[in-house]
Parts: structure tokens; sequence; C-alpha cells
């Protein structure tokens, strides 16, 4: 044992416990600075930003396959695709139609990732997108609280800018299907940041990289020429307000930066510039006014540009954002007017007053625009998100001027007020969280207490409940839960955007769901105020019908259920139809009924076109007074089932008293064919025998017409309908425009527009009203439903430049006796 040490007798050992207590015991000094740094850690200004952006980021990813895919996510989709493939060298990629105007700057990226990564499965792909998406909307979050603490100096209020933008309900929805509008808001927020840092700065470079961002934003949406004209015209304040040559000199060097590196980022990321520098002006006067006009339900009424209200804008705003926020935003925004207001000549300086007025104008300059210049919005606000930015910023200043209300000279009593002014704020918070889980994942559907929630299927027939088609995955998942062990054939009214839901869903679900004309099941985009078909799950959104599944085939039901189907169609088939076509149709006074036997696959997939001409204008919207119709068209799935190798068809009737039906269907590859128009008037209904079925409009069996010219023009005894006929027809007889003149019986029923000419002007291309049967060219023009009716028609052919190419002039409904 040489070398070792003696061993310690056993009474000088230490028990065990005393030596680890003297190998864990740290000097009080180590503790103390431990816990010095953990709270410096915790005191830090980003720390909250850091650790909330976290939390969203997780719940982001654990909800995130909880969303569907929008009807256009596919559309902006290949604008990115387009624009890779027009930088790597495939000059013909970049779109020759509108949509090429639409920035890429985003959509690019998304499909750089999809390439590197490998991503070729529709799933991973969407997947893919809306995570993603969600995260540049989490970076527009950290964003915000930058600026907020730039702007206030306050973690509490920076982190309550944090989430009141993060919290709006709707936004958070589109977070993640809607790659263009929360984007445009996060880029929106990231330039109003570059610029309040840029003017904070005051240097060349600061300008320079607020100029990158501001092309980004002018790339993205053209609404971000809000910022680019901004900033320069507050430099051209700032350089009118120097008190020096090198305050002048750094003032018209940093604008200069500012213009060149947003036009030069802006040229770089445009494809479309890269052909035409001048192609921006186009852009603008497009996107302004937007070719696709699609319809929307606003305040009871159907209402699509150019006819939308001056207070559309600011309604939807209203009504769809968490109250706190608007009332703390009106009290911000008469904080920062009163302060301004206050000290004029601070608030022209280059102060933090100033970028305050900044805020206010970018949200109130485009509601006004808006106003006036009546531009194509439509699906609620979702154009104008971007305003979210200012007023969320706005709140905060609202925010800090009910607490400056509790100064701290009050002592005790003052803190009492600040405390419950923040604990209001955290209650504002809570509630707009409260309903992002309620309402998950249709958020998108947030309304707040200002319209009524409360009265069943009110809200839904006031304002449109949901614009986008993502409930279609919530619809194919209760179909897969219900029948799990089955083959399920569904159709709906966009059959595209149904496959794509249908993709997003795992391998396995999506190969027992077969979309097509052939329909089990049909899901509808709106709900149907009163299906015919059994409905096998509803979801409802504050008491109102947000989407419905619907059995089509009544094998799927079980036998009582489709008991009340067999019965009806017995009924229908008991008596001699009204129309004798390829479906039977029948009325009964308060529906129209349609039967056919057999019924096969194909016939499940037309849309049933029906438009009713009420007795009295009064009973129709301000809007659709003109046309003198309402339509009531509908697809098969909505109102129909097949039961037994036959079909069956019925649709209610509109509650005020009609003069006339006009009835028809859009047949896949035909489009619109019209059928028969119905007049109410007489004892018992009659049907126009001009135009019963396919094979007498080909025979030309429609008797003797008002008029004969290029073409042979009937007019219906109800006087609501005008056709015309042509066969043989050729494609050079459909070439030019038509023109319509109506002479009304009694001149004051005619529209402001047209009573200096004395007649109802009406031009139309053939696309418009007409289709090709067989040899033959039909086209079905409906005409006002005037209460004296119509007293004479004038109508031909014309070519811009060259004139008329042929007329026909004949005496109206009302006229005939004369």
């Amino acid at each position: 044992h040489a070398g070792r040490a003696e061993r310690a007798p056993v009474s000088d050992r230490r028990p065990a416990r005393d030596r680890r207590a003297a190998r864990d015991r740290r000097p009080a000094r180590d503790r103390r600075a431990a816990r010095s740094r953990w709270r410096a850690a915790c005191r830090a200004p980003f720390t909250p930003a850091a650790v909330a952006l976290a939390l969203f980021a997780a719940v982001g990813g654990a909800v995130l396959d909880d969303y569907g895919v929008e009807w256009d996510e596919s559309m902006v989709r290949a604008i990115g695709q387009t624009a890779i493939d027009y930088v790597l060298g495939d000059a013909g990629a970049l779109l020759t139609d509108d949509r090429y105007y639409y920035g890429a700057t985003f959509e690019a990226p998304l499909i750089l990732a999809e390439r590197l990564l490998g991503l070729t499965d529709t799933r991973a792909i969407y997947l893919s997108r809306h995570l993603l998406t969600h995260l540049f909307f989490l970076t527009g979050g950290w964003f915000c609280y930058l600026l907020a603490w730039r702007l206030f100096g306050d973690r509490r209020l920076a982190l309550f800018a944090l989430l009141l933008f993060l919290l709006h309900p709707r936004l958070y929805a589109h977070s993640f299907f809607n790659s263009k509008d929360p984007i445009f808001l996060a880029t929106f927020m990231l330039a109003l940041y570059l610029a309040q840092r840029a003017f904070r700065r005051d240097t060349v470079a600061a300008f320079a990289a607020c100029g990158v961002g501001v092309g980004v934003l002018v790339n993205l949406r053209i609404m971000g020429v809000l910022l680019f004209a901004a900033v320069p015209a507050l430099r051209a304040l700032d350089l009118a307000l120097a008190r020096g040559p090198a305050e002048r000199r750094r003032a018209m060097a940093s604008a200069a930066a500012f213009v060149v590196a947003a036009a030069g980022t802006l040229y770089a990321l445009s494809p479309y510039l890269w052909r035409d520098p001048l192609a921006i002006v186009d852009a603008f006067a497009v996107l302004t006014r937007h070719p696709i006009r699609p319809s929307s339900i606003f305040q009871g009424e159907l209402v699509r540009w150019p006819f939308i209200p001056a207070h559309y804008l600011p309604t939807w705003m209203a009504i769809t954002t968490p109250p706190a926020a608007l009332l703390l935003g009106l009290a911000g925004a008469a904080a920062v007017v009163r302060r301004g207001l206050a000290c004029p000549r601070r608030a022209a300086a280059n102060t933090g007053a100033r970028f305050a007025l900044l805020l206010l104008a970018c949200l109130a300059l485009p509601v006004m625009a808006v106003a006036a210049l009546r531009p194509n919005i439509y699906g609620g606000w979702r154009h104008m998100y971007f305003l979210w930015a200012p007023l969320c910023l706005l709140a905060v200043y609202g925010l800090r001027a009910l607490l400056a209300a509790a100064p701290r000279p009050l002592g005790q009593r003052g803190r009492w007020v600040r405390r419950g002014v923040y604990a209001l704020a955290a209650a504002a918070l809570a509630g707009a969280a409260a309903h992002v889980v309620s309402l998950h994942p249709h958020q998108q559907t947030y309304f707040n207490f200002l319209v009524d929630r409360r009265t069943p299927e009110r809200l839904r027939t006031q304002y449109q409940l949901d614009f986008y088609t993502t409930k279609y995955r919530e619809g194919l998942e209760y179909l897969l839960a219900r029948f799990p062990d089955e083959t399920l054939h569904v159709n709906g009214a966009q059959r595209s955007v149904l496959r794509r839901n249908r993709d997003i869903l795992p391998a396995a679900a999506r190969d027992r769901i077969v979309i097509g004309p052939r329909a089990d099941f049909f899901i509808p985009t709106a709900p149907a105020a009163e299906p015919f078909g059994p409905v096998l799950h509803a979801r409802r959104i504050y008491r109102n019908t947000l989407f419905q599944v619907i059995a089509v085939d009544l094998s799927r039901v079980d036998a009582a259920t489709a008991a009340p189907y067999r019965a009806a169609y017995r009924a229908a088939v008991a008596g001699e139809p009204l129309v004798r076509s390829e479906f039977d149709l029948s009325l009964d006074g308060s529906a129209l009924t349609w039967v056919k036997e057999p019924c096969g696959a194909e016939d499940t997939g037309h849309r049933f076109l029906v438009r009713a001409v009420p007795a009295d204008l009064e009973h129709l919207p301000p809007r659709r007074r003109e046309r003198g119709r309402q339509s009531l068209d509908f697809d098969f799935g909505e109102y129909g089932v097949r039961l037994d190798g036959r079909c069956l068809v019925r649709r209610r009737l509109p509650d005020y008293p009609a003069r006339a039906l006009m009835v028809g269907r859009h047949l896949p590859g035909a489009g619109n064919v019209p059928e028969a128009v119905i007049d109410l008037l007489t004892p018992e209904p009659a049907v126009s025998g001009y135009v019963r079925t396919r094979a007498e409009i080909a025979a030309g069996a429609r008797g003797a017409p008002a008029a004969r010219a290029a073409f042979d023009l009937y007019l219906d005894p109800a006087g609501a309908m005008l056709t015309y006929y042509k066969e043989p027809c050729a494609p050079a007889d459909l070439q030019a425009r038509f023109f319509l003149h109506l002479f009304p019986a009694d001149a004051a029923e005619l529209a402001a527009g047209h009573r200096p000419h004395g007649f109802h002007n009406r031009s139309f291309a053939w696309e418009e009203h007409g289709r090709a049967l067989d040899s033959a060219c039909v086209a079905l023009v409906p005409l006002p439903a005037w209460d004296r009716g119509v007293a004479r028609i004038r109508t031909g052919q014309y070519v811009s430049g060259q004139g008329q190419l042929w007329q026909a002039e004949f005496a109206g409904q009302a006229g005939a006796g004369e």
C-alpha cells in the first residue's frame, strides 16, 4: 500500500449528509447574483413579446390542421409559381390576365419553400402555406410590439398592443388560410416601424431601409402608395422647417434615398414592370376597379360594385372589431387630435406627436377614399385589413390617455384608478381571446354586439356571415366520422374548392371521398333557407346556420326519414305537369316541383334557374327593381333528392305575389338553357307557347312572332320576356352587340337616368342572355316590371363606329291594342 494516504479514523469522518450540504452550499452573494440575472432577464424590454409570441406559435402549430382551404388560395399560389418560372427564364410563364398585377413577394418564397423541401402532396403544400402565413402574421405582431415600445416606452402598453393586434378574431383565422390580406397587414406594420425608426434616427440609411419596406408593401397591394406618398411629404415638411443648410441637405438626401429604394424594390419584385415600367398605372386602375364583382349581403340587401354605399367600410369595421378596440381607438384619435391642436408647431415638427397624426391619417384617409371613390371591395372589409395596424396603435394611445386621467399626485386613489384601467384592458383582451376559442375554426365569422346575434337566423340575412369555403373541410370530416367504412360521393356549389378541402385531409380519408355530380351528399356554399333534402349536419354560429350537410341520395337515411319524400313523389306524378321537358315541371301555388324518371347521375349536377317577377316592385330591394325580377337559382343538392332511380326537386316560391316565373337550367357545357315562362296572372297558370322544350325550340313551333328581322322576336303574353330566335344561326350573327329600347306606357316609371331619352336603354352581348341550341340560337331577355307595362319596343344590333346593322320596332303588351 505504498503511496496511499493513511485513512482517517472513523471518529474524524463527517457524515455523508454534511459533506453533500457543504458541497451544495453556495455563497449568499452567488444566489443573489443569480436572482438578479433572472429578474433582469424578466424585466428586459423584449422578454414579454418573446414569451407571448412563443405561446402563440405553439398554439398555432397545434390548431394548424383545423383550417380548410379558401376558394382562391390556388389562384394566389399560381401567381407565385408563374413569377418564379418567369425569373428562372420561362418568358411565357407570366400571367397575361389581370392577376399578374398581384405582387408575388410573399407567394414566390412559399413556392421556393415547396420546391426546396420537395413537397408534392396537396396536404403538405397547403399545411406548409398555412404555417408560414401564420408565422409571418406573428412577425407583424413583433413589429407592433417594437413600435409600441418606441412610442410609449412602457412594456405593459407595448404588450397590450401586441396582444390586441394578434387577438382580433377575424384576423386570427385569416392568418392561416389567407396569404394576401394578413400578409399585407403585417408588412404595413413593418413599414410603420421602419418609418418611425427613420424619422427618429434621421439618417439616409434609415430612410433607405424604410424605402425597401415600403417598396415591398406596394408590391403586395397597391394601397401601399399611402406610405409611399406620406414619407416624402413629411420629409418635405422637415425641409421647410429646417434650421440650417445641413438639415436641408439631410432632408433632401434622405427623401431621395427613400424614393430610390422604394421604386427600386418595387421594380425588382414586380416582373410585370420589367417589360413595361409604366404598367404600374394600369395595375392601379385594375386593382381599384377589379373585374371580379361578387355580390355581398349588407344590411339585408344584396349589393355589389359600383352600388356599394358610402358607409360600407366603416360599418363592417364597426360590427366585426372587438368593441373595446373601437372605443379605445376613438379615444386615442381624440387624444392625438387634441394634442396636435394644442401645439401645432410641435405636431408639424419631427416629433412623436406628428407620427401619431400619421397613424390617424393612415386610418382616416383610406376610409374616406373608399367612401368617395367606391372601389370594388367585397368579402366584408378584408381588402382593408391593413387599417387594423393604425387602429390598434391608436387604441394604445387611448389606453394611455385613460391612464393619464389618474395622475400620480392623487396617491393611493390614483393607483387604484390605474389598476382599474389595466383590469379593464385585460378583460377586453380576455373577451377577444374567448371569441377566438369559442368560434374555432371559424373565427372569420366574428361579429360584436352592435348587431343582432340573438335572433335565430337573422344575422346571416343581414350580413354575409362567411365569404370563404373553409367550412367545406368540417363538412367532409363530419361525413367521414358518420360513415366510417363507406366511399362517399359528395358534391358542392364550388366543386373545385371542395376537392382542395378534401385533398388537405389525411391520405386515408381522401381515398374515401369522391367529388363529382353524382352526389349522395351535398354541401352548399351558403346554407339554404329551407333545404328540401334531409339535413344531416348543420354548424351554427350565433344561432345562425353557417353551413349544412344535406343527404341527396335517400338510401343513406333511414326509412322513416325517406317516407315523406316517397309520398311527395307520388303526389307530384299524380297530376298532369305544367311543362314537359327533361324534368317535368308542376306548380301547386306555393312551390315548383320537378320530377324525372329514370334519373341518372349526370342529372344531379344541374343548376336550376328560377326568376320571379313580382306583381309589386316594392317586394324587391331598391337596386333590384330596375331589373324587375328576383333570382331564385339553386343547385340540385340544395332542393333535390334521388330515391330509387328517380329525382324529385321542390323549390318554394317567395311569399309575395308574383306575376310571372322564368325557369330553366344550367347544363354543363351548354350554359343557361331557358325552358318556360309561366304567366301567373291568368286564373290557371299558363305557359308561354314559344319556349316549352328544346325540341319545340329547334323546330320553331312557337306561333307568329311580334316582328321579323335578322332575328324573329317574340313577346310572351305576360310581358315579362322578349325572345330573340334565329335558325339556322352562324357565329357571325352573334358578334355584334344588341340594343333594346323600351318605351313605358307611363314615362314616370323610367329611372331618372333614362328620362331625358324617353326610353329605357339596355345594351348587351349575346353571351349575357343567349345560347345556341342545336342549329338555332335563342336569347331570353327579361323586361322591366312596370305597373302599366311596355308600350313600344325597339331593338336591333350595332357595331361601335359603324352604326346599326338592323332594327325592328313593334308594340309591347301595353300598346297591343293601339
